[in-house]
């Protein structure tokens, strides 16, 4: 069973405690080489001009895929608020395929809309309308149209 975005952790909702953690991280990963040092070779002074360079590399390079990391959360919590708002049940008329509006009445016409206006509405997807093998020998019958019947 997939988790829905209510059972996500607060802090991948919060942009700011995410860019936080991932600042001090890529200020955390810019320092290992120089921590490693101090501790190995205490005789390296801390701000040699070799720590300052590999540091202010490995801080770039954090930065950069901290900043693709938020892009792609920020993605998935878009994908994750698309999916909870299509996994709810749709009322869906047997015959004619048309959606009840969510907390309309089912006696009023208005109440009713064409399935590809809904998912449009939903999910900003465009409908280019065709027609199917199966039905193009159902409707026009008088071109010969046959399709395994």
């Amino acid at each position: 069973m997939s988790k829905t975005s209510e059972e996500v952790p607060v802090v991948l909702k919060s942009t700011t405690a995410q860019a936080g953690v991932l600042i001090a991280l890529a200020a955390l990963l810019g320092n290992v080489n120089a921590i490693v040092d101090s501790i190995l070779h205490p005789e390296i002074p801390y701000f040699d001009p070799e720590h300052l360079v590999v540091g202010g590399a490995t801080a770039l390079v954090a930065t950069a895929l901290s900043i693709l990391l938020l892009l792609y959360l920020r993605r998935l919590r878009m994908a994750t608020a698309t999916i909870d708002r299509l996994v709810a049940l749709l009322p869906i008329c047997a015959h004619c395929k048309r959606i009840r509006k969510a907390g309309a009445d089912p006696n009023a016409e208005e109440s009713w809309q064409a399935i590809e206006s809904y998912i449009t509405e939903k999910t900003g997807t465009e409908f280019s309308h065709g027609i199917c093998p199966r039905c193009s020998a159902e409707i026009f019958p008088e071109h010969g149209h046959d399709h395994g019947r």
